[in-house]
């Protein structure tokens, strides 16, 4: 099973990806069982030696991953540098925009609304009888958009589509109440609600919208409060749009098309929020993925069987790609044994270059026969 999310604002730009994949031999990603019959084993200064090489060969200015085995956190390791006008070093805590790795991190929050009894996945979104009601404008007769429910616009099954344009990209100074009531009132959805898989970004924003609804707080600080903070993780935040507005130890961006129209300074991630507005370090991923991997050492957030209601940590191996002007990232759970945070300030556009990162750390991590005893976390 593959499942590709992207949006395209030009016909050689991409700005947001979402993968999830079974890890088919036939896509070019390592098969453990075969793997492990190889004479060769790799070592920790393989696997340095393979990051430092697709460093170099896709022009990263730095690069954090995290990796955990057996649920502890067993190599932590930094690349490159932070801002290169400046000359800093890439450090294991430097916060990173991590782009659509926002998204399992909404659908967590979502899960655990459901799990405090405090909403369902089958209500509805919109309309009189929906969560957010008409307080983003009342959904024309006849346009279904009152059908639109919660596991609709988990599921990227809202029936919308990203024409005549992403309304995540539309103009940077319009707001979510603007951008979200211009949807409800005026863009007909393209299919019935729940018929078909279209990714479509802002439909996690709306989500946003949902939780601050029905705990009357913001998005970010439920997330905070409720999920990260049980993660121990204390760092993480929405990001900032301009230069100026950097965060102490976040990394300066780099894209490969400083002439697009959206380059890393020129967008509204703040507003991108559920949907890919969170900035985090390699190990605050890591410290994410062990709560919600269905693995028992550390106890999950989620109960598995909520945690199964999310097409992506259902599947026994999974990885997310995400992508924006200036940074990229991927967040991965490998079976029951391995799971890994990379991070980079630079975009990952074409898609293969995420595919070709994946595919060299797996490759490496899983034939590495010893990994420090220690706990890192």
């Amino acid at each position: 099973m593959k499942i590709i999310w992207f949006i395209r604002i030009t016909a050689t730009f991409l700005i947001v990806a979402f993968t999830v994949t079974n890890c088919k031999k036939e896509e070019k990603v390592p098969n453990q069982d075969q793997d492990q019959h190889q004479d060769t084993v790799a070592t920790l200064t393989d696997l340095d030696n393979a990051i430092k090489n697709k460093m170099s060969e896709y022009d990263f200015p730095a690069l954090s991953i995290a990796i955990v085995k057996d649920e502890k956190l067993v190599y932590v390791k930094s690349y490159g540098l932070s801002d290169v006008e400046s000359g800093i070093v890439a450090k294991n805590d430097d916060l990173y925009r991590i782009a659509s790795l926002s998204k399992p991190i909404t659908a967590t929050a979502i899960l655990k609304l459901v799990q405090d009894g405090l909403i369902t996945l089958d209500q509805k979104v919109f309309g009189s009888n929906g969560i957010l009601g008409n307080v983003y404008g009342i959904p024309p007769a006849g346009s279904k958009i009152d059908l639109i429910t919660v596991q609709h616009l988990l599921d990227m099954k809202s029936g919308w589509i990203n024409s005549p344009n992403d309304p995540g990209f539309t103009d940077i100074g319009y707001t979510q109440s603007k951008l979200i009531n211009d949807l409800v009132t005026n863009r007909p959805l393209k299919y019935a609600p729940g018929s078909t898989y279209y990714y479509f970004g802002m439909g996690y924003v709306i989500l946003g919208r949902v939780i601050e609804k029905i705990t009357n707080v913001t998005y970010e600080n439920y997330v905070k409060s409720n999920i990260l903070q049980q993660c121990g993780i204390t760092d993480m935040k929405i990001g900032g749009n301009t230069l100026n507005a950097r965060y102490p130890k976040e990394v300066k961006y780099y894209s490969k098309y400083p002439l697009s129209e959206f380059t890393p300074y020129n967008m509204n991630v703040t507003r991108m929020d559920a949907d890919a507005g969170w900035i985090a370090s390699a190990t605050d991923l890591a410290r994410f993925i062990v709560r919600i991997d269905r693995n028992n050492s550390k106890e999950d957030l989620i109960s598995t069987n909520l945690l199964n209601k999310f097409f992506v940590f259902v599947l026994t191996n999974w990885y997310v790609y995400g992508s924006l002007p200036g940074a990229s990232g991927i967040l991965c759970r490998y079976n029951d044994t391995f799971s890994f945070a990379l991070l980079t300030n630079k975009d990952g556009e074409p898609l293969a270059i995420l595919y070709d990162l994946y595919a060299a750390v797996v490759d490496k991590i899983i034939i590495i026969s010893e990994w420090p005893s220690v706990d890192l976390f």
